[in-house]
This record gives structure tokens, sequence and C-alpha cells, in this order.
């Protein structure tokens, strides 16, 4: 099942950003964690989309536009690490991040905008966490964590020191990203063939009230 999807993501600032890509590529040389870094660095505000049948990305670009010109940026944080240890091939990591009204409004409204594109036979969005069982995290590791207990205790030492030396704290929310995705097989192994293209960025509006 081949075929592109697409996504909104919130970007880290760009401290955040070189200190989250020294972490992918240190957590890949020492635990072989190699998922997580084959994407940007981002925050998911709605996930990968397969679109109906004749619908095409352009179409609800020009709402995202609007969107986004009359959204505030607003403040936000990593406040805690997520130990996600499922079991072998579950096993994640995650900088969990401070769900603010504003934050949560922003999703929904991106939502709004591209819900009415989302092809029938979407294999992410029905699954995706989206309204108020939204979380916003950035990815430290995704899925290929060690779960042995041993190298799990191992792995979350040295994402506790990132979180406690380079990542933990406040910042203003205010880039964000449309991304193309393809796989070569979305309903298999996804993550080993993923490549991206990032077709539009925005800065939201500082002039305007919080959204």
């Amino acid at each position: 099942m081949s075929y592109y999807q697409y996504g909104v993501y919130l970007m880290p600032p760009p401290r955040l950003m070189y200190q989250i890509g020294v972490a992918h590529t240190l957590l890949t040389t020492e635990f072989n964690c190699r998922t997580a870094g084959a994407f940007m660095a981002h925050c998911t505000l709605k996930g990968f989309t397969k679109l109906a049948e004749g619908r095409t990305v352009e179409e609800f670009t020009p709402a995202l536009d609007d969107l986004f010109a009359r959204t505030s940026v607003f403040e936000t944080a990593l406040d805690e690490l997520w130990d996600l240890n499922r079991g072998p091939g579950k096993s994640s990591i995650l900088l969990g991040m401070r769900r603010t009204d504003a934050f949560l409004a922003l999703h929904n409204a991106i939502w709004d905008v591209v819900r009415p594109y989302i092809a029938v036979d979407d294999l992410f969005s029905p699954v995706e966490p989206a309204g108020p069982n939204f979380p916003p995290n950035i990815t430290l590791v995704q899925g290929d964590a060690p779960s042995e207990p041993g190298l799990h205790a191992q792995i979350m030492g040295l994402c506790q020191h990132l979180f406690d030396t380079a990542l933990k704290g406040s910042f203003q929310a205010q880039d964000l990203q449309l991304i193309e995705f393809y796989s070569e097989d979305w309903a298999g192994k996804w993550w080993e063939t993923l490549r991206f293209r990032q077709l539009k960025g925005w800065r939201l509006n500082e002039a305007v009230e919080r959204f």
C-alpha cells in the first residue's frame, strides 16, 4: 500500500530542534533506535492523513493560511518524560508537553480543516488521539527502544539525562509545517521506507489576540 500522506506539525524552536536532533543521533548510535530520527523533530497536530480520491492538499492549504494568520503564538513546555514500554517493538519514549487551552484549540481547528478531505480507508486517522484525547508530545524514541528490563533502564537513564540537562522547560510555540510523506507499505513496516518532503511553513501571528 504505497501512496502519499500529509500532516500538520508544530516545530520546536531552533535551540530545541538542535538538541532533539542530537538526541536522535545519540540514541541511534547507542541503542539502535532509528525510527524517531527518520522524522523531523516535531509535535503532531494532525498526523498521517490519506486524502480522499480526487482531493488534493492544495484545496485546504488556504484554510490553514487563514487559520494560522489569525492564531497567536502561545507558551507551552516540555514538562515530562513519558516511558511507554509496552514490549518488543512497542517501546517508545516521549517528551510530554503542556496542553494549554490555546494548544488544544489549535489542534481542534486544524482537524476541522483537514477532516472533510480524509479518505474513508485512511489507516491512521481513526486511531489517532484527537480532541480531548490529544496528548501533545515530541518523540525521542518511537517503538524501537529496548524493552528488556536492564537495557530499558539504561536507555531511560540516558533520556532522563538529556531531558534534565537540555530539553526540559517552556518555549513559545510559533512555527508550523505541512509535510508530505511516502512509504512503500503503509499497512506494514512503513517506517522502513518512510521519506518526507516539507511543503510549506508558517509562523503564528504575534500581533493578534490569543486564539
